[in-house]
């Protein structure tokens, strides 16, 4: 168990003012089995309406609204999370795991995901838990992390082709491999202890438990994680979309920062 800080800053900056500016934000850690969030603090500027809300997979958003012309949008959330208090998480409704079976546009296999998924897998039957590890341990030598090498478009079977992408290529590939095999698994946003950007992961269904397996550090996920939000894919877990009234370029800039808080 650890209790860690975390700093997550999104900055927008316009080339033109905008306005009419509506957007929801995603960075909303929540507290379940495996964490406990003990403070949290979202700053959003310029903000005029805002509320908050659950959508569809349960995470946590705020929504919000600005009129005043601005050529600067920004998002800062800051808190304390004691992580690691237990391995997984319970799904209350069973027959809600069905939805992450299914492949989506970013996961459906082609080539190249069908014959790593005829490669790695098992002889037999076995639990989901077991074969989303050994699955994630066959891709850490068939694919290689490259920051830079895809964008928010790559698919799966694309990163995989290419053989290098960032988080959310591994992330995606997982999935496809595991839906393959008839596992649900779910894609997974957070934050990871050190500073960068934001961390993707997948969850597996195994048990009427929610399993969480980091395939770019090919680890499972433990208290060094923290977990924003989860959906079929990267499309369900954007940390920030919107829609502006006005003609301007966009330069987003990302900055995440999370370390373990000493005790008092």
């Amino acid at each position: 168990m650890k209790t860690l800080r975390f700093c997550y800053d999104l900055k927008i900056e316009f080339s033109s003012p905008v306005t009419h500016h509506s957007f929801t934000v995603k960075c909303v850690a929540r507290s379940d089995e495996r964490q406990q969030v003990l403070q949290q603090e979202i700053r959003i500027l310029p903000k005029e309406y805002l509320s908050e809300n659950q959508d569809a997979f349960g995470n946590c958003y705020i929504f919000g609204r600005t009129d005043t012309e601005h050529t600067l949008f920004s998002v800062a959330a800051s808190g304390v999370v004691r992580t690691g208090l237990a391995d997984s998480t319970a799904e209350g409704d069973t027959y809600r795991q069905g939805v992450y079976l299914a492949q989506t546009a970013y996961t459906k296999p082609g080539p190249a995901l069908g014959k790593l998924f005829e490669d790695l897998r098992g002889p037999g039957p076995e639990d989901a838990l077991k074969a989303g590890r050994r699955y994630m341990e066959g891709l850490r030598s068939r694919f290689a992390y490259v920051s830079g090498s895809t964008d928010i478009t790559t698919t799966a079977e694309e990163a995989l082709t290419q053989g290098r992408g960032v988080c959310q290529d591994y992330s995606h590939i997982l999935l496809s491999l595991c839906r393959q095999a008839g596992i649900p698994c779910r894609y997974v946003v957070g934050m990871l202890i050190g500073e960068g950007a934001s961390h993707a992961w997948v969850e597996v269904f195994h048990e009427g438990r929610w399993y969480g397996l980091d395939p770019t550090n090919n680890t499972d996920v433990c208290e060094d994680h923290i977990k924003l939000s989860h959906g079929r894919d990267y499309s369900d877990c954007l940390l920030n979309q919107g829609v502006f009234t006005g003609f301007a370029g966009q330069k987003q800039s990302v900055s995440v920062q999370v370390w373990e808080k000493e005790p008092e």
